[in-house]
This record gives C-alpha cells, sequence and structure tokens, in this order.
C-alpha cells in the first residue's frame, strides 16, 4: 500500500509531534523523581549527617569555604550549600532586606561579628559597612553567624538554617522550623544542595543546571502536565477526525461480506 500524507490514519507530522511530546515527559518525569527522591533524602540525612566534615573543590572560592568552615568548626559541603543558596557563588549579590554577599550578611550582623576591614580599598568603598563583598571577609562572618545559630539552636542543623534565613527570634517564637514557604524552600535548597557536595565534594555539570533554580520542581510539575496535553488532544483530534473513520461504503460493504 503506498504511503501518502497520513501514515497509519494520522499525519506524518503527528508521528514525530507525539515522540517530541513523549521524550519531553520521560526527560519531565525524570527530573520530577529525581529531584524529589534526593530532596527527600536530603532533608532526612541533614540532622544526622549534616556535621561530617566534606572538604569541596571545582566550585567557587572553594578553598576560601573550606577555610572559613574550619575556622568555625562546621561541614564545609554545608557552608558550600548555603552560600549557593544564597548568592549563587556571586560575590557582589544584593537582596531586597539589604543582605551582601556571598553569605548575604546583613550591615547589622556584620557590624556585630566582622573584625577591621581587611580588604582592598577599591572593595572596601563598595558597601557600608566596608568590605562586605569581599569573598573572604564575606565567607569569614557569614561562618561565624551561622556557627553562632548552631550552638544557639544545640547542634540542631534545620532550626539554624531556618534562623539564618527567617532570624533566630521567629524560629524561638515558633519553637522551630517557621512554616512558611520561603523558609520550606530554603531548607530543601540547602540540603539538597549539601547531599550532592557532600557525596561527590562538588557539584556536577547536570546538578549546576538543575539546582540553578529553587523552583525546579515545580517546573518539572508544570513539563509533566503540559507533555500529557500535548499527547492526549492529537489522539483525540485523530479519533475525531472523519478521515480517521472508514467511508459509509466500506461499512457496508463489509457488513454484506
Amino acid at each position: 500500500m503506498p504511503i501518502d500524507r497520513r501514515l497509519g490514519g494520522a499525519p506524518r507530522w503527528l508521528v514525530g509531534y507525539m515522540l517530541v511530546c513523549l521524550a519531553a515527559l520521560l526527560l519531565a518525569a525524570t527530573i520530577l523523581y529525581v529531584t524529589a527522591a534526593d530532596v527527600m533524602a536530603a532533608v532526612s540525612r541533614l540532622p544526622r549527617d549534616g556535621t561530617i566534615p566534606r572538604s569541596v573543590h571545582g566550585i567557587p572560592y572553594a578553598e576560601l569555604i573550606n577555610r572559613a568552615a574550619r575556622n568555625h568548626r562546621l561541614n564545609p559541603a554545608l557552608v558550600a550549600a548555603v552560600v549557593f543558596t544564597e548568592s549563587g557563588f556571586h560575590a557582589q549579590a544584593r537582596s531586597s532586606r539589604g543582605a551582601y554577599g556571598l553569605m548575604q550578611v546583613v550591615p547589622a550582623t556584620w557590624r556585630e561579628l566582622a573584625g577591621e576591614p581587611a580588604c582592598a580599598p577599591e572593595i572596601a568603598r563598595l558597601t557600608d559597612p566596608p568590605c562586605m563583598d569581599d569573598p573572604a571577609s564575606n565567607l569569614e562572618t557569614g561562618t561565624a553567624y551561622l556557627r553562632r545559630l548552631v550552638d544557639q539552636f544545640k547542634g540542631n542543623l534545620p532550626y539554624a538554617l531556618a534562623a539564618y534565613n527567617a532570624g533566630a527570634g521567629t524560629v524561638e517564637r515558633h519553637e522551630g522550623i517557621p512554616p512558611f514557604p520561603e523558609t520550606t524552600r530554603y531548607l530543601r535548597q540547602v540540603a539538597l544542595v549539601w547531599l550532592h557536595l557532600q557525596q561527590d565534594g562538588t557539584l556536577t555539570p547536570v546538578w549546576r543546571i538543575l539546582l540553578r533554580s529553587a523552583n525546579v520542581g515545580s517546573y518539572a510539575r508544570a513539563a509533566v502536565v503540559i507533555s500529557l496535553i500535548g499527547l492526549t488532544l492529537p489522539l483525540l483530534w485523530v479519533i475525531a477526525s472523519p478521515a480517521s473513520r472508514p467511508p459509509l461504503a466500506q461499512m457496508r460493504q463489509g457488513v454484506r461480506r
């Protein structure tokens, strides 16, 4: 039988279209499963394994992170996870709340914990207080603050991290992790990044791409839904299309037989 514009009763382009939708569905479902499974594993392991020292490498400011973490008796992998979540390793990051640098330290905390300015004059003059954009100074002050929170909450890492995000007073008032969506996302993001750093000591290129967005799971869920819709609509169209049904004469001829 010669092949014309239709293959099996469906336009030829429809086959390619459905293959693309199916590939997108499989990719999105894989990302959703992997990230969801890893988040669950990371959140459950963090309180138990988050203090186990693991030096980092192959990421920006790795040696500075290792040194600051050792100075304040913290796990370098955990500090690096906080840095990634807070600033994405951007030394001059700014937040709408007035936080600065790699670990997003606010001026009040800086004035309390930072020592004398020890950075180049061209960096010192960029912020007030000075040196908040200096990677080494910012990491030193940020890890000192995180160490204080860990001690304040008696080694409870999820509480300390929640306090780093929402404030120690907020955690104390709620007697635990506050029920804020932002804080929940923050903890999950830190835990997920920490898990991969704890396992590998670095972030693979694939995971760097995935972890750039804290909403990767939401995007994957949306992609799954869109792919399912994309697969379903053409099938409905083919079923409902008059061209997909045999002509009436053929149906009658089949009945006579």
